[in-house]
């Protein structure tokens, strides 16, 4: 927890960073801007090694980097870490050498980067924190998802699920949706943002919108330099790395998923006659497949 912390703390400061990269001179700029285009290539790197790299002298090369504000390097490599996942594009997971080759070696090297997402969601989850979104959720008099492009489906998703235990609950992903349901929003109502790496600018408009408006505004993304952080009063990690041109959503379906584990479980009994209808209506309902007693399709 001291971590994620630190990290907040950290990358708090991005607007002044850049403020303060362009009161540089243009030849300190010209060194270091390199760093901040492609941070990836650089966040595994000594000190030692980026000098060499960008042929600077590692003591005139820290000097920048405490100029722009940073303590010691290692402040500045967590600071590139945060900046390389919200700078992430589609053609970034491409280019990134899986560990294995072939099409088996490719689905494993996926596969392994969900189970990492996960992992990494599992030892930063908060469960009081979450305990504590839960009672707002419930609290709430409306809930508006905004959740817009390929993060439209975890809006979806949520959406559903949470109307099934009858919450009051809309989901918005277009930009003119998210306009009008944030429009009306107050103190007492829930605003939920999921977009990842840099934030769709829709989205975050939306999501000040509603901010000002009095609603308690919750943020899902990947990264702590996330303007969803400044603008939301709880926010939540979880990491999208993957091998594809696509992100991996699966941490952010899993982190929905203990989400609606612990709404259920701070209702349960409560919850049990409605549950119960919707069993009832999965077992015998006319949505659903089912064959009569002569094993013929219905």
């Amino acid at each position: 927890m001291e971590i994620v912390k630190n990290r907040k703390k950290l990358v708090a400061r991005d607007i002044e960073i850049a403020r303060k990269l362009e009161s540089l001179s243009d030849q300190q700029r010209g060194f270091l801007q390199p760093i901040f285009d492609h941070p990836r290539d650089y966040t595994l790197l000594s000190l030692r090694q980026v000098g060499r790299k960008l042929v600077v002298d590692p003591s005139t090369l820290l000097r920048w980097i405490r100029g722009l504000g940073f303590r010691q390097y290692a402040d500045f490599r967590l600071y590139l870490h945060e900046r390389g996942i919200a700078m992430a594009t589609s053609i970034e997971g491409l280019e990134n050498t899986p560990p294995r080759t072939g099409v088996s070696g490719l689905i494993e090297s996926a596969l392994d980067g969900d189970l990492n997402n996960l992992k990494a969601l599992r030892e930063a989850i908060d469960p009081p924190r979450l305990t504590s979104a839960v009672k707002k959720l419930w609290a709430a008099r409306r809930i508006v998802i905004l959740a817009g492009d390929m993060s439209a489906s975890l809006g979806l998703y949520l959406e559903y699920t949470l109307s099934m235990i009858g919450l009051d609950v809309l989901h918005a992903a277009s930009p003119g949706d998210m306009v009008h349901r944030t429009r009306s929003l107050q103190k007492g109502d829930v605003l939920i943002a999921i977009t990842y790496g840099r934030g769709h600018s829709y989205t975050i408009q939306a999501l000040g919108q509603g901010s000002r408006k009095g609603a308690h505004c919750m943020g899902i993304s990947d990264n702590y330099l996330s303007p969803l952080v400044d603008l939301c009063d709880e926010f939540f990690i979880t990491p999208t790395d993957r091998v594809s041109f696509a992100s991996s959503y699966t941490s952010g379906m899993a982190f929905i998923n203990a989400l609606l584990v612990v709404l259920t479980s701070v209702k349960k009994e409560s919850l049990r006659p409605l549950l119960d209808e919707i069993s009832e209506e999965q077992r015998t309902g006319g949505r659903f497949y089912l064959k009569d007693g002569n094993g013929k399709r219905s």
